[in-house]
């Protein structure tokens, strides 16, 4: 007969079993639809680079996250999307039970509950189900969590050196704010060994553990931006915004929308993550060094170093990981405490879980904004090939991509030109004109895809008018 402990264990592995596959799921429904902008210049800078060492030497761009470029260039510019977002969807989906083992370090309740988090929350299930660099960083980030958690619980015999370095190593060539995470998990175990060991036991005992990785990571930092210094362009931007306090502040205010499914976007939302880092120090919740670093210091570090690109809530992947762990904890403290508590924590997690399923739904049907039904309507109308005019250079990777996926003959025209076609794509906010008129022909909208969330591209396919 099965003991007690073995039903249990055999209980625990099937539900995380199940929400595993839920995760999956929604990384799969989210991969629908033609690569946005972003992804599209990813996949034709790594065919255009030509070979695996041209991914390091000859991009020098900040849409080379570079394991993801090496992934697309080796399944081609013409794959799937579905292919062409595999490396993130199942890097995505492997994050979930790391999640809950990190999780379970403290119960089996708490590392389900943490798992279902990880499993929906809308920020991962984006990032995990697109062609970006992202999601393999986060799954090293986890990694080197709970290597490091292990170790300073005296659970492992021999120190993780090795183990860390490659973490950090892999992560940095899959998304350089990697760099910020080990900046992070650093710090809370130096500030761990000394509050242990005293400042000289803890310095040593740091060049020990994390020395191989600090090697990894200048290793990487030399690699990227000597190659860009090498290089007669230097490093480029898609898109380059200087540091501006208000779209600072609205993305650190829509980044725990993304992340726990937050139904609208607010700054209130801005008092959610130290409001919980308070709650958190009367909950008794573990490693509260990594979450404040991460959660707080990092965003500020990026506001005193006044960096560019701060407007976007995918910048603070690290502090969404640190987020989730920090509630999944309380959360799972919560329903194992029983009476109010009990139903307060669980009033929050189907909250939150009914928010985020929402959210994924949502990028399920919107697909980014889908820019493969620009293709389609031209396909309808010219099913042997096109000519289209572009307003600039910065959405031909979007267009390219799209018509190589669905191998259609398209020409992709930049000259003034009267061609049959028009393809507009925009910025948030931006709108696009009713009626335009290039080199002397009007055009009259026949396909649109308008993104909503937090990746995506909007656009318009205009028609000549007869």
């Amino acid at each position: 007969m099965q003991s007690g402990g073995g039903t249990s264990q055999r209980n625990y592995g099937a539900l995380l079993a199940a929400i595993v596959a839920l995760g999956l799921a929604l990384r799969i429904a989210g991969a629908q639809g033609g690569l946005w902008l972003d992804e599209a210049w990813s996949a034709k800078l790594a065919h255009d680079a030509g070979t695996p060492l041209g991914v390091f030497l000859n991009i020098n761009h900040d849409n080379n996250h570079h394991l993801n470029s090496l992934w697309l260039q080796f399944v081609g510019i013409d794959a799937a999307p579905l292919l062409a977002r595999a490396l993130s969807i199942l890097t995505g989906t492997v994050a979930i039970p790391i999640a809950a083992a990190i999780g379970r370090r403290r119960s089996p309740l708490i590392a389900l509950v943490t798992a279902a988090l990880f499993a929906v929350s809308p920020m991962l299930v984006t990032l995990g189900s697109e062609a970006r660099g992202y999601a393999p960083m986060a799954l090293a980030l986890l990694v080197a969590i709970l290597l490091t958690d292990r170790w300073l619980g005296g659970d492992m015999e021999r120190r993780p050196s090795t183990a860390l370095a490659l973490a950090f190593f892999l992560g940095a060539f899959a998304q350089l704010i990697m760099l910020f995470g080990f900046c992070a998990v650093a710090g809370w175990a130096a500030l761990a060994l000394w509050r242990r060991r005293g400042l000289r036991a803890a310095a040593i005992e740091m060049l020990r553990l994390f020395g191989p990785a600090v090697l990894a990571l200048v290793a990487v930092v030399a690699i990227v931006f000597g190659a860009a210094e090498a290089s007669p362009t230097g490093f480029q931007f898609g898109r380059y915004e200087a540091f501006a306090l208000l779209p600072f502040l609205q993305a650190l205010a829509d980044m725990p929308g993304y992340c726990f499914g937050l139904p609208f976007s607010s700054f209130l939302w801005l008092a959610v993550p130290p409001l919980l880092l308070l709650l958190a120090s009367r909950q008794g919740v573990a490693r509260l060094e990594l979450h404040w670093l991460a959660i707080i210091a990092f965003p500020l570090a990026l506001a005193l170093l006044q960096a560019g690109n701060v407007g976007h809530p995918r910048y603070y992947l690290v502090a969404n990981l640190a987020l989730l762990l920090l509630a999944g904890e309380m959360i799972g403290l919560a329903l194992a405490a029983g009476g109010w508590r009990r139903w307060l924590g669980a009033i929050l997690l189907m909250a939150m879980f009914a928010g985020s399923l929402s959210q994924d739904v949502d990028l399920a049907i919107n697909r980014r904004g889908d820019p493969s039904g620009a293709i389609r309507a031209m396909e309808t109308r010219s099913p042997a090939g096109a000519r289209v005019l572009l307003d600039g250079d910065t959405g031909r990777a979007l267009i390219e991509v799209a018509a190589a996926q669905s191998r259609y003959p398209l020409t992709i025209v930049r000259a003034c030109s009267a061609e049959r076609f028009l393809f507009l794509h925009r910025f948030r906010d931006e709108t696009f004109p009713d009626r335009p008129v290039r080199c002397g022909v009007v055009y009259t909208p026949i396909a649109a895809g308008r993104a909503r969330g937090l990746s995506g591209t909007h656009w318009t396919l205009y028609e000549r008018t007869r």
